[in-house]
């Protein structure tokens, strides 16, 4: 399905001109009718070869354009309604600027009453259209003469429309689906009606869905597109939705519906701005404007980011602080309007979530920013108009990355929630994203403090790995995915190392290493000695724990030290003496060795972590399976 808006002057004959090409009259208020003017949107389809078109007829009186806007935010194509006894006029052009701000790039211009002119009128108004239309998107729209009264190419119109759609794309089911509301009514009997455009994925009958931004949770009781009950609603389509768990009095225009969890909205924008060059006014700093998103008014606080003011006919990086919280996806457009005079000033392109400036050049930013950062960073305190200047000027390829860099990594379903698309270059791990660039700043900060602790610490094995995860803010199963896909790091014993890194002792670290031993193996083998009484005598811990690495030592669970000569002797005893055979106490190893209770305990809790002896209650026994 595809939907196409119309647009045009008031009293050029839009409403009339749908009325004959659909046979339904798209006017739904009796003021409508009575005074032969649109105020409100209406609604009407057109069958066609190529598939059926729902038509938003939209108000030209220029009181009216909030309306207007309501009802173009998510079209297909448009119908660009000019009579051809006035030609160009006012409403004409704020709809044309409207409609190239928002990038509608399919349509058709209807040149309405072309009965009540000669053909060389028509030719002069054809011509003063096209030039009209230059630099604009609508520049190679076809025009199509017709009289509605006659029929005059009535039929023609239709092949042109039809052909048109022959060319476009049916939208994809993204499974994420938003409806922006357009109409809030009740029936007797039903309950809450919705309508609204649907885009992004479809919507079915017994489904959750949220209303936002009030975030109210309802159920779809029933669904109609063009008056004929659906279980489904498909993307492209008009859709009446019967809702249970709202009351009407709660929903208005401009609100949506989403899935749950879907389809975040924001207070603060940061967005790549754009005056029309018949813009009656600059956008300055501190000017509150009317913005149109979706079906969605609301007043804006505008920031300039860059200069003092946005001039006709210029762009420019801004930041609005919104009345309403909206939603926008990265790159999604919207209009700006004056919030006095009855005139559109421009429109803009959302480029990110905002954190609100200040300062005299108004790119300081609060703490919010260090969200957007590894915990290792250089918080610099400014908003990066280099990079958000990027993000304005990027394709349709580069936008995803760029989103991604947002942030150190993302979960996938807040990406996509966001508008990201999972492309080949984005680095997945699990159900995480991270951006190439995120990846290198992470990898850089892991192999510099593992090389400078190598450094400072020749005798350590490396740092502690969960010090250093803390140290980037990345959850354990990122942490560890990211660790996996380092070549030059490996862990080991709950430390991060270079590959290649090996503990290498000096020629006086070697006779320290010496008399170390000689004064564990000669004083009292059986009594080992503990860590702190050997760091009293001069042994630094960074040896000790050094030289344990290596194997020279063995550090006991009760942070004794003795040796692996020690250990051997004693398990030779074990294995070799009868009283041991059948399982064993603590007093009777404590005795065999001639040694203190906290001693023997100290060996015994080794062998049963070494997986040597099995305890049960208070009894050991040798584990008879063979040991790694």
């Amino acid at each position: 399905m595809f939907i196409m808006g119309t647009a045009g002057h008031i009293d050029h004959g839009k409403t009339t001109l749908i009325t004959k090409l659909t046979g339904i009259n798209p006017d739904r208020l009796q003021e409508e009718q009575a005074r032969g003017m649109t105020v409100d949107l209406g609604f009407a389809w057109l069958t066609l070869p190529q598939g059926t078109v729902g038509i938003v007829d939209v108000p030209g009186h220029h009181r009216l354009v909030k309306n207007m806007l309501a009802g173009v935010g998510h079209l297909d194509l448009v119908l660009l309604v000019i009579a051809a006894d006035d030609g160009w006029m006012p409403q004409t052009q704020e709809h044309v600027d409207i409609l190239h701000l928002l990038g509608v790039r399919h349509g058709v211009i209807a040149l309405t009453k072309a009965d009540l002119v000669e053909p060389e009128w028509l030719e002069l108004v054809e011509a003063d259209i096209e030039e009209h239309l230059i630099n604009t998107n609508l520049e190679h729209f076809p025009i199509v003469p017709v009289s509605a009264v006659t029929g005059y190419n009535i039929d023609l119109l239709k092949t042109v429309i039809n052909s048109i759609i022959q060319t476009m794309e049916s939208k994809p089911d993204l499974h994420d689906p938003l409806l922006w509301i357009d109409r809030v009514f009740t029936i007797k009997g039903a309950g809450t009606i919705v309508t609204g455009t649907l885009t992004g994925g479809t919507l079915a009958v017994g489904s959750e869905v949220m209303v936002q931004p009030p975030g109210l949770e309802a159920r779809i009781r029933g669904l109609q597109t063009h008056t004929q009950a659906v279980e489904t609603g498909v993307p492209g389509s008009r859709l009446a939705v019967n809702l249970t768990g709202v009351e009407k009095d709660e929903l208005e225009r401009g609100m949506y519906l989403c899935l749950p969890g879907k389809r975040p909205f924001y207070s603060v924008i940061n967005a790549l701005a754009y005056t029309l060059p018949n813009s009656s006014t600059s956008i300055q700093t501190d000017h509150t404007i009317k913005v149109y998103v979706g079906t969605q008014e609301t007043l804006g606080r505008v920031k300039i980011l860059e200069g003092d003011s946005i001039e006709p006919g210029n762009e420019g990086l801004i930041q609005l602080e919104l009345e309403t919280p909206v939603h926008l996806r990265f790159r999604d457009p919207f209009i700006m309007r004056h919030s006095e005079l009855q005139d559109t000033l421009g429109g803009g392109l959302f480029l990110e979530e905002g954190i609100p400036v200040r300062g005299q050049n108004l790119r300081l930013v609060g703490p919010r920013r260090l969200e957007h950062l590894f915990p290792f960073e250089d918080p610099n305190a400014h908003l990066d108009l280099s990079l958000l200047r990027r993000k304005g000027q990027a394709d349709s390829k580069e936008m995803s990355r760029l989103l991604a860099q947002d942030r150190p990594y993302w979960h996938q379903t807040d990406f996509v929630n966001h508008g990201g698309t999972l492309t080949p270059e984005l680095l997945q791990f699990d159900e995480f994203i991270m951006a190439p660039e995120q990846f290198q700043k992470l990898k850089q900060f892991l192999e510099q403090t593992v090389q400078q602790y190598h450094e400072e610490n020749p005798l350590s094995l490396g740092p502690n790995k969960e010090t250093i995860r803390v140290l980037t803010g990345l959850p354990t199963r990122l942490f560890d995915a990211v660790l996996n896909q380092l070549p030059t790091l490996r862990e080991e014993r709950g430390s991060i190392l270079w590959k290649d890194h090996r503990i290498q002792l000096t020629k006086e670290e070697q006779a320290r290493l010496t008399q170390l031993r000689e004064l564990i193996n000669t004083e009292n083998p059986y009594e080992p000695i503990s860590l702190s009484v050997l760091v009293e005598k001069g042994y630094s811990k960074e040896f000790i724990y050094g030289i344990a690495h290596l194997g020279h030592i063995i550090l006991l669970p009760t942070e004794q030290i003795t040796t692996p000569e020690i250990l051997n002797q004693i398990k030779n005893i074990i294995l070799s003496e009868d009283i041991f055979q059948d399982g064993f106490g603590l007093g009777v190893f404590r005795d065999r060795l001639g040694t203190s209770r906290r001693h023997a305990l100290a060996f015994l809790e080794y062998f049963d972590a070494a997986g040597f002896t099995i305890r049960k209650g208070d009894v050991r026994s040798i584990n008879k399976r063979p040991q790694s």
